[in-house]
C-alpha cells in the first residue's frame, strides 16, 4: 500500500468520524443506537469506565479537549474502544449534564457522571440516542413551562 493511498484511507475514515459526530439526534437516522454501534450499554460503560484515567489525563474529569485529543490517535484504541470514544464525544452534552456535580457550568465528564449513564444505560435498557432524545425531550418541556398569562379584565 503506497503513502498516498494510506492518507487518502485516513481522510476517508477521519471524514466518516466527522459526518457521524455531526448527525447527533437527527429524525432520519434511524431508529436509535442500533444504526449507529453495535456496542451495548454495558460495553460501553466498562469502555469507558476501563479507559476513564487513560481519557483523563489532568484528574479533574474528562474534558471535550481531552476526549478531541483521544479521536486524534485512533491506533491508540481498540476498535471497540474508539467506537465508544465517538459516540462519547457525539452525545458529550447529554453525559455532562447526568450530574450537577460541578460548580458553574458542567464542562467534563466525571466519574458520577459515568455512574449515572450506566444506570440509564445498563439498567433502564436505553441507549445513548435514546437517552439523548429524552433529556432534550425534558428541557424543552422545562424551556416551556411559566407561569399562567396574565389575564386583564
Amino acid at each position: 500500500m503506497t503513502e498516498l493511498s494510506r492518507q487518502e484511507q485516513a481522510a476517508r475514515r477521519a471524514l466518516e468520524d466527522i459526518r457521524f459526530l455531526i448527525e447527533t439526534g437527527s429524525e432520519g437516522s434511524g431508529d436509535g443506537e442500533g444504526a449507529e454501534t453495535g456496542l451495548d450499554g454495558r460495553q460501553i460503560i466498562d469502555l469507558l469506565t476501563g479507559n476513564f484515567n487513560k481519557l483523563d489525563k489532568n484528574g479533574d474529569g474528562i474534558s471535550r479537549d481531552e476526549l478531541t485529543t483521544a479521536l486524534m490517535y485512533p491506533q491508540s484504541f481498540h476498535a471497540d474502544e474508539y467506537e465508544m470514544l465517538k459516540l462519547v464525544a457525539k452525545y458529550f452534552d447529554t453525559i455532562i449534564n447526568m450530574v450537577d456535580d460541578e460548580p458553574g457550568e458542567e464542562l467534563r465528564i466525571t466519574r458520577a457522571d459515568v455512574e449515572v449513564l450506566g444506570q440509564f444505560l445498563v439498567h433502564s435498557g436505553m441507549s445513548l440516542a435514546e437517552l439523548h432524545r429524552w433529556c432534550s425531550m425534558e428541557q424543552t418541556v422545562e424551556d416551556s413551562v411559566g407561569p399562567p398569562p396574565m389575564t386583564w379584565e
